[in-house]
């Protein structure tokens, strides 16, 4: 019998053992691949940010790390909100009233307006234009694609497109109407939009938005600046028949969240250097803020996100180590019980070396065997949770997720394994055949 099948016929015989052994490693396996996949795509969907087709954002002074999470992500509270005359002044001339090209439009490539504070059944509510799916990309320079109808018109006040996510989640189609609600999902009911377009997959944060016309979203109640805030030398615009929603909310009644600002490069110079000259700009105002998300996501997964990850590794790092030495005990445990097979052995003709070997092979064969179920379980558990993940990180994760560290997984399994049986198989190679066959 080779030592292969040596080595499977004493796993046979301690069955029970064995089973248990495997079970031990393949859960912290499980645990493992569970824990690096998860945490690859929590960066995933942080990183995701970083390219949708701008590198700035402008919006109320307060914290930048406050305003990227809100405006990119969708998540936590607006800091404030920042006049319409603000978000003109990133605007060329033929897009403003006066017809002069605003003080930072020279810097600026794109600009897209954002407003903020409604929610539909969940998901956030955002108020802009078409630029926002006609000149912002979805990620590495590629355009947003819509799965079904087209992006809104900005002459068509109560339009909506959804990201994929809200479509697939609260199964609603073009043409089928949504009912935000201010504030809070129990808030005030405004006035219902139709759906234009549902955007396809993007694996970022836009998966998970609710994205409304802006002109329509002023209309509803609690959306404008109130009149006794203004001041009185402010005049209401006139009515200009060069931009879209004309003769609608006064402009000085208008609040943006924040905007969404794609820099010009001008000539021989990349963008990043006009993005860096003006949001110090910006910042020496008292105005606006620009904060710069790359920069602020990076912070963030370097505070929080690596730290967490590497905790929770070193936890399930540790889990597979205890499961090694449950094959050391396991295989001390047996030792005793082999040591008459191992006699019988040596007396037949196996050399030391053989029986040493078949102790190493039995361990390496338990570790395979738990690092292989141990990748299963880990894969199927993300495959459990992928909807989960889909619905509150807006990326895909599933059975067939994974990351390239896995495959170091039994590789290390196996030489924790080889460590762990270095005691019974010396153990084994020494013992002495006189003593159980006298």
């Amino acid at each position: 019998m080779s030592l292969l099948g040596i080595a499977w016929r004493n796993i046979k015989q301690r069955a029970f053992t064995s089973g248990l052994t495997a079970l031990s490693m393949s859960l912290g396996v499980a645990l493992v691949v569970a824990t690096l996949i998860t945490g690859g795509v929590v960066k995933q969907a942080f990183e995701s940010g970083a390219g949708l087709g701008y590198n700035m954002i402008i919006g109320a002074k307060g914290s930048p790390l406050q305003l990227v999470l809100n405006s990119v992500y969708f998540i936590s509270k607006p800091i404030e909100n920042i006049s319409w005359a603000t978000y003109t002044e990133f605007l060329p001339a033929h897009e403003r009233p006066d017809g002069n090209d605003g003080t930072w439009a020279a810097s600026t490539q794109t600009a897209v307006p954002i407003c903020m504070g409604d929610y539909f059944r969940g998901h956030r509510v955002v108020g802009t234009n078409s630029t926002y799916f006609d000149r912002l990309t979805r990620g590495n320079g590629q355009p947003f694609e819509f799965s079904s109808g087209t992006n809104f018109q900005d002459e068509d006040l109560y339009s909506a497109v959804l990201g994929s996510q809200v479509a697939l989640t609260l199964n609603l189609q073009v043409g089928d109407t949504i009912a935000p609600t201010h504030g809070a999902d129990d808030g005030k009911v405004h006035d219902p939009f139709q759906i234009t377009g549902i955007l396809s997959r993007t694996d970022t944060p836009i998966d998970r938005g609710v994205f409304v016309n802006m002109e329509g979203f002023y209309l509803q109640d609690g959306h404008a600046k109130p009149i006794d805030l203004i001041e009185v030398n402010e005049q209401v615009e006139p009515d200009h028949d060069d931009l879209p929603g004309k003769g609608l909310l006064p402009f000085n009644q208008r609040e943006v969240t924040a905007i969404l600002l794609e820099t010009a490069a001008f000539p021989g110079l990349p963008a990043e250097l006009t993005a860096m000259g003006l949001r110090n700009a910006i910042n020496e105002g008292r105005e606006a803020q620009a904060a710069l998300p790359i920069a602020e996501i990076r912070v963030l997964l370097d505070l929080f996100v690596t730290p967490l990850e590497l905790l929770l590794l070193l936890v399930t790092t540790l889990v597979v180590i205890v499961s090694a030495i449950g094959i050391l005990v396991s295989m001390v445990g047996s030792s005793l019980e082999r040591s008459r097979d191992v006699a019988i052995m040596r007396a037949l003709g196996a050399r030391r070396s053989v029986v040493l070997a078949t102790v190493l092979i039995e361990a390496i064969l338990l570790a395979v065997g738990g690092g292989v179920i141990g990748l299963l379980l880990g894969h199927g558990t993300v495959g459990l949770i992928g909807p989960w993940i889909a619905t509150n990180a807006g990326v895909t994760a599933g059975f067939l997720s994974y990351t390239t560290a896995e495959l170091l997984l039994v590789p290390f399994l196996i030489v924790l394994a080889i460590l762990a049986a270095l005691l019974p198989a010396v153990a084994a190679y020494r013992t002495d055949v006189a003593r159980w066959l006298g």
